[in-house]
Order: structure tokens, then C-alpha cells, then sequence
């Protein structure tokens, strides 16, 4: 009799349970597919659609099977907690009391993770990545600061928590509704439902009843990236992005072999050195060199200049106007931690800064061929050092001083009036630099990375803006933060007038004829979407500006052509070429982009690259984007935005995996070596 009882109590109980999961799960699958559809209409137009029915399908089909594995694990211990209770009703009791705030939880969760995977696909035109870890590797509070200006977190959250108590409504009403049994329940089918309800419950946590589990490859589901972007719900995305994050720190050994043979196929040679000419003009007129590494400086809002309704470029127009700009160039990477590491030490791994490999000295860092030649070499950010740890970092890659926005502030105390999130503003990075050469004993090398471009964009309040004007395309581009437009175009002038008010002083005193400038954006303007298919190159542009002066031209052979194709592992060669007489450097390919002779082209970027061809994709590339025919009178970051409207089959070997290749193995064999000294 106590037997029958206790099978009964589990019997009813287990029944109540089942039936409110059975619903929780489905109102919870029904929000993050309304979402899912929400998401995809921010970010595709209808017309982009035709065709891929399919695709859309397995889109939806796929995306759920994600949401559902997570609902599943979400609501597992509550799923485990009711099996073992249901057949003591005091127990139980407990059981039916916090589901209904534990539902409300998990729905407030879901929602909230939806919403914040949308925002950050505006950011990073991805859902969430690696990226995302920056949160914790950057300035948190000046994230979170960021967060809060830029983002409408309020209304999220409002949002997160109707929903939440949506759950705890649906939870309460279908256990309040359930039926009273009388009737003894029989063994077998009991021992059926639980059985049934295990399997199918396991399953849905599984996302697969076949051999291996649901995983990550099931979400690329389309050639067209939306698709493949909105697949995997938020928690899946940021479990998948901690996977990543955490073999970022492993550096496999590699056969030196094998990295030989990939630089005899890649470079024609066995190893990545290289030397520039000796030119006796150099070797006795050793010229300063700064390069400037610009925040937000991409080439997808540089195109919306147009005078004098909307000025972009500030103090900077006489000197792009007169001096060598290539417009046809990328930055390395979409992030600028990951470009400035793989700049200045060609690192495909941007954590190498704070990883258990901060100490190790790399001999392919890009100062390096300075410091021999005897220069002072110095790196300013208008941030703060221990961003990314490079303070401790860079100085072991040559650098002789690393000074940040508190230096600046010792030298300018009004800065400190004008910091706003990132650091100080870009003005007083470029005065100290200023500053840095007019004091310079010997020959220096600086390397500036600003600030100021970044999000939440606003130029400083002593800044007096000259016209902007939002465009529709800007507007359609920036989709959910369009409210963000003029602001994010007045810190982008800000920034390049800060940059020109800079080149004109130096141009101006007996610095002019002995300084060296360059300057180029860290990455794209990332709030604006990247799936336009006439910018798909043009998306990922940066500009790249150089100014050489006339007495170093008069001495060194050089070709200047607007249009020639290159990106950020240039830069570095180029300015070799410029200003050291019989220097080695380590080089992964990148070229001069003065030199008379003929080479082959190619702009790097880690997700979208470009050649003589076209653009395509960096890694799986399956589709050209080509160029079309010049426009003669349009400049080049024009021609860009417009060639790229057709598209044919991607043929032959991809360079932009085979550069991605060469990296990874460089940086492997360098840490290896130099363990391997250690010992």
C-alpha cells in the first residue's frame, strides 16, 4: 500500500511537472525564434532573399535545434529536481514553488542574451565571438561606460524582464491548471513516461540523436553570412567564442620543415628576411618616423566626404591632396588589438600581449630593424597602458618607451579636463609626439595608436565641428543606431583634423624635411553593416597616408600609383624602404608601395581580402567580387564602392589563407625557438 501511494504521489506530481516544462520549453523556443526573425530582418534586405529558400529554411530548422539544446540544459536542473521529488508531495512542493521564478529567470536570460547578440553584431558585424572578451582584456569600465552611452540598455532590459515575467505567468497558470488524479496510476505506464521524457529530454540537450552531439559546423548553413550569423542563438555563440578564447593561449610546436617549405611556395625564399638597398643619403640623413595607427579610421565612412556639406577629413585635406594616398588598402584585422599584434609583431594571435608568451622577445618585431639602425623608439596611446598589458609587452619587442595617456597629462594638464572613456583625446597623443621630436638628440622612431574614433563616438567639448551631414546610406548602414550618425561622423573628423593639424606642424618647422608620417585606420567603422554587396571590399578599407619629404624622394628610387591594392603588412616595408640604407627586416609578404618594380599585389584583411582579381572571402573563399572598369575621374575609394555589383566562381589557390598559414607557423616557430633558448 505505501508503495502504490508513493507511485501515485509521483505519478500525479511528475504529470503537473511535464505538462508546465512541456510549455515552458515551447514559449521559450517561440521567443528566441520571434527574435531570430527579428534579427534577421535588421540585417538582410528582401531582395538578397530570392532565391534561398532553402537556405532559410535549414536556417530556421538549425537555429532552433540550437535553441532548443539550450532551453533543455537551461531548464535541466529543474527537470532533475522535480524526478527526484515528485514522489514526496512536501518536496515537491519546493519544486512547484520555484519554478515559476526559475522560469521567469531563464526566460529574462534569454532574451537579454538575444538583444545583447544583436548589439553586438552591430559593433562587430558578427554574432558573438572572441571579441566579446575584450570586456574583460580591455578597460571593463570604459566597456561597460561604452555600453551604456552607445547601446539602449534600459529598454533591454525592460524588455528581458517583460519576458521574464511572461515565464513566471506561464509557469504559474499551467501549474495552478493541472488536473487532481484519483485513479491509481499504473506501473508500466509511468516507468513509460519517464523513459520517454529521459530519452526525448537528453536528445533535445544533445540537439542530435546521432552519433555526435550538435555542433558548432551545423550553424554554417549558407554561402550568404546572415544566414550563418543569426543560426546559433547567444549562448551558443559565447560558448563556442570560449572555446576559441582559451586555445588562443595554446602554441603548438611546428616542424621547422614544414614552416620552410611554406615560405619557399609563399615568399620564393626559405626564410621571412628581406633588406632594404643601402643608400648612402640615408645612412647619413636618418630621418624621424612616425606611424600613426588611427582608432575607427575606415574607408566605409571616409567615402561620405564630400565639401562643403560634409568635411571627414579637417586638417587633413591639403595633405591627402598632396602627398601619397592608397585608398585600395586593408586593415589586417576588424579589431585593433589584433591589428596593432599583427603589425607590430606579426601575430595572428592579438592575446599574445597577455598571454603566458608576454616576455618571450619575438625577432620579427617590426621596431626592431630601428633600434639597430640607432634610433629612439617610442610607442604613445592616448589610452592607458595596461590595455591588452602593452606597457609590459611592447617594451620587450624593442620599444624604449611606452607612454599613455598619464604622460599626457603630465605635459598637458588640460587633457585631463577633456578625458572621456577611451583615454585622452587624440590632439594631445600628436602634441606629445610633437613634443617627443623637437627634443629628439637622434634619430626616433613613434608609433601612435589614437583613441578618440571610438565608440561611444563624441569628439571633445572644447571641438569645434565643421559641417556634417548624414547621408542615406550612412543612415541604412548604421540601421538600429542611425541615431548615432552625426556624432560618429563629428569624432571621425575630429580625429583626422587632429592628424592634420599634426603633419602641418611638423611640415611647417625644420622637422618638415626630416620626418617621415604615416598614418592608417586600425579597422573598419564597425557600428556600419558589411553584407552590402557593392562594398564587400570596400567594407573592410582602410586608407593608407604617407608623407615622405622631398629631399628622402630626391635620394630613393620610388613609383607612386594611387591604385595599387595592399594592406596593414605593407606599411612597415614601406617605411624600411623610406628611411633605412642596408637594413634586414622580417617581412610575411608585405611589399613597398613606392617601389619602380612590378609585384604582385594583394590587400590581407582576416576576414575579406582583395587582389588584381577582386575581393573575396579569406578563408573558404568560394565567390570573386571583381573589379570593374576605372571611372577615371571618380577617386579611388569611389571606383571601390562601386565595382563590385557582379560576382563569378573563386578559381584557384586562395593567398589570403596561405598569408593566414604563414603566420600562425612564424609565430609558433619563433616562441618555440625561443623556448627552446630558455632551456
Amino acid at each position: 500500500m505505501r508503495f502504490e501511494l508513493v507511485l501515485f504521489m509521483f505519478s500525479k506530481n511528475i504529470r503537473v511537472f511535464l505538462r508546465t516544462l512541456f510549455w515552458l520549453i515551447a514559449f521559450s523556443t517561440l521567443s528566441l525564434l520571434i527574435g531570430r526573425f527579428l534579427f534577421l530582418t535588421q540585417i538582410t534586405e528582401s531582395d538578397q532573399l530570392l532565391g534561398r529558400g532553402v537556405d532559410l529554411a535549414r536556417t530556421f530548422w538549425m537555429g532552433t535545434r540550437f535553441d532548443l539544446k539550450v532551453i533543455s540544459i537551461g531548464f535541466a536542473p529543474l527537470f532533475l529536481a522535480a524526478l527526484g521529488c515528485a514522489a514526496f508531495d512536501r518536496a515537491f512542493h519546493w519544486v512547484k514553488k520555484i519554478t515559476p521564478y526559475y522560469a521567469g529567470v531563464i526566460l529574462f536570460l534569454l532574451v537579454g542574451m538575444a538583444l545583447a547578440n544583436f548589439y553586438y553584431y552591430v559593433t562587430y558585424g558578427n554574432h558573438i565571438d572572441l571579441f566579446v572578451f575584450g570586456l574583460f582584456d580591455d578597460d571593463t569600465s570604459a566597456v561597460l561606460t561604452n555600453a551604456w552611452e552607445d547601446y539602449p540598455i534600459i529598454r533591454c532590459v525592460l524588455v528581458s524582464m517583460l519576458w521574464g515575467y511572461l515565464g513566471y505567468r506561464c509557469a504559474k497558470k499551467t501549474l495552478n491548471r493541472a488536473p487532481t488524479q484519483t485513479r491509481p496510476y499504473r506501473t508500466w505506464l509511468t516507468t513509460v513516461v519517464v523513459v520517454v521524457s529521459l530519452l526525448g529530454y537528453i536528445t533535445l540537450a544533445r540537439g542530435s540523436w546521432g552519433t555526435f552531439p550538435l555542433n558548432r559546423y551545423a550553424a554554417m548553413v549558407s554561402d550568404y553570412k546572415p544566414f550563418n550569423i543569426v543560426t546559433p542563438n547567444a549562448f551558443m555563440a559565447l560558448d563556442w567564442a570560449k572555446t576559441d578564447y582559451k586555445k588562443q593561449f595554446k602554441f603548438a610546436p611546428v616542424d621547422p620543415a614544414t614552416v620552410t617549405q611554406h615560405f619557399e611556395r609563399v615568399l620564393g625564399q626559405p626564410t621571412p628576411e628581406f633588406h632594404t638597398a643601402k643608400n648612402s643619403y640615408l645612412e647619413t640623413h636618418k630621418p624621424h618616423v612616425v606611424m600613426a595607427l588611427m582608432e575607427g579610421m575606415g574607408t566605409n565612412v571616409l567615402i561620405e566626404d564630400k565639401m562643403p556639406n560634409n568635411d571627414l577629413l579637417g586638417a587633413l585635406r591639403p595633405h591627402f591632396e598632396s602627398d601619397f594616398v592608397f585608398t585600395k588598402f586593408m586593415a589586417g584585422t576588424s579589431a585593433t588589438i589584433d591589428s596593432l599584434m599583427a603589425m607590430l609583431v606579426h601575430s595572428n594571435v592579438p592575446t599574445i600581449s597577455h598571454s603566458s608568451m608576454q616576455k618571450v622577445a619575438l625577432p620579427s618585431a617590426a621596431v626592431l630593424p630601428y633600434k639597430r639602425a640607432g634610433y629612439h623608439t617610442v610607442f604613445i596611446t592616448a589610452g592607458n597602458g595596461m590595455w591588452r598589458n602593452i606597457a609590459n609587452y611592447l617594451p620587450y619587442q624593442g620599444f624604449d618607451q611606452v607612454l599613455d595617456e598619464n604622460t599626457i597629462y603630465q605635459n598637458f594638464p588640460e587633457a585631463r579636463e577633456l578625458k572621456d572613456t577611451w583615454g585622452a583625446p587624440d590632439a594631445y597623443a600628436f602634441a606629445l609626439a610633437e613634443k617627443i621630436l623637437s627634443e629628439a638628440t637622434q634619430p626616433t622612431f613613434i608609433y601612435v595608436l589614437t583613441v578618440t574614433n571610438h565608440s561611444p563616438y563624441r569628439a571633445p567639448k572644447n571641438y569645434h565641428a565643421k559641417p556634417v551631414q548624414v547621408s542615406a546610406r550612412l543612415n541604412e548602414r548604421l540601421g538600429a543606431l542611425s541615431d548615432e550618425g552625426t556624432n560618429l561622423l563629428q569624432a571621425y573628423q575630429y580625429a583626422n583634423n587632429a592628424l592634420g593639424q599634426f603633419i602641418s606642424d611638423i611640415k611647417a618647422s625644420d622637422l618638415g624635411q626630416r620626418t617621415i608620417i604615416a598614418a592608417s585606420g586600425d579597422h573598419r567603422v564597425r557600428y556600419l553593416n558589411i553584407e552590402a554587396k557593392d562594398e564587400f571590399a570596400l567594407s573592410m578599407m582602410v586608407p593608407f597616408y604617407l608623407y615622405v619629404p622631398q629631399q628622402i624622394l630626391a635620394q630613393v628610387p620610388f613609383k607612386y600609383d594611387a591604385t595599387r591594392i595592399g594592406s596593414h603588412r605593407d606599411i612597415f616595408p614601406t617605411l624600411y624602404a623610406m628611411s633605412l640604407s642596408d637594413a634586414d627586416y622580417m617581412s610575411l609578404g608585405g611589399k613597398n608601395m613606392l617601389t619602380p618594380a612590378h609585384y604582385e599585389q594583394m590587400g590581407y584583411n582576416n576576414i575579406r581580402s582583395m587582389d588584381a582579381r577582386g575581393a573575396y572571402n579569406s578563408q573558404n573563399a568560394k565567390t570573386l567580387y571583381p573589379w570593374q572598369q576605372s571611372h577615371g575621374a571618380l577617386p579611388d575609394y569611389v571606383q571601390a564602392i562601386e565595382s563590385q555589383m557582379q560576382t563569378i566562381p573563386y578559381q584557384g589557390n586562395n593567398p589570403a589563407e596561405d598569408y593566414r598559414l604563414m603566420q600562425d607557423y612564424y609565430l609558433r616557430l619563433q616562441l618555440q625557438q625561443a623556448n627552446a633558448l630558455k632551456k
